[in-house]
């Protein structure tokens, strides 16, 4: 083999070395983005609920392990006058994610909960450490038009098991809109 061929063969391989490098970041791009969105609600970009309920499990057994409190924020957000879903799916992305960016620990999770609601889970935080933190929010959030609601349940002084914490959940969630929604006519 000559020296023009050797020097051909081996831009051609470099060519084909860079072509495969690049391919191979677009699919680790590709992937990043593929996970990304399988753990966030695609609308406001919070934590979608699945995931919210895979790390609640993660975080009960932490907790058990650790003997140290988890709790849960629940954030209802009622809008005067608007009853757009888009509207209301903007006030949560924006509020989830000011919470997100400033107010929140690392080990923190915003996640969509129900429509007008969602879930901030706090590891090793007890209720007294989750009221703070609720006033926080309350200072960082004027009504503006506005009004959040929030809840605290705290594991395992307000419900023993991970069936509990669900249904605790839940019957907070629909508390609060039967308190914070008004019926569209008014009542």
């Amino acid at each position: 083999m000559d020296d023009k061929t050797f020097t051909t063969d081996l831009a051609f391989y470099n060519d084909r070395l860079k072509e495969s490098e690049e391919r191979i970041a677009h699919l680790e791009w590709e992937n990043q983005q593929l996970q990304h969105d399988s753990i966030h609600d695609p609308q406001t970009s919070l934590y979608s609920s699945e995931y919210f309920h895979a790390r609640l499990q993660e975080e009960i057994v932490r907790s058990e392990r650790y003997r140290h409190f988890l709790s849960l924020v629940l954030v209802h957000v009622d809008l005067k006058n608007v009853y757009s879903t888009q509207q209301i799916t903007e006030e949560l992305k924006r509020v989830g994610q000011a919470i997100t960016i400033g107010l929140s620990r690392r080990t923190d999770s915003v996640a969509l909960y129900r429509r007008r609601q969602m879930i901030i889970l706090l590891p090793e935080t007890d209720q007294r450490g989750a009221t703070c933190l609720i006033e926080r929010y309350q200072a960082m959030f004027p009504a503006n038009g506005r009004s959040l609601s929030y809840a605290v349940l705290t594991y395992p002084q307000d419900a023993s098991n991970i069936e509990l914490v669900l249904n605790r959940l839940q019957d907070l969630s629909e508390n609060m809109f039967r308190a914070g929604t008004p019926s569209p006519n008014g009542e």
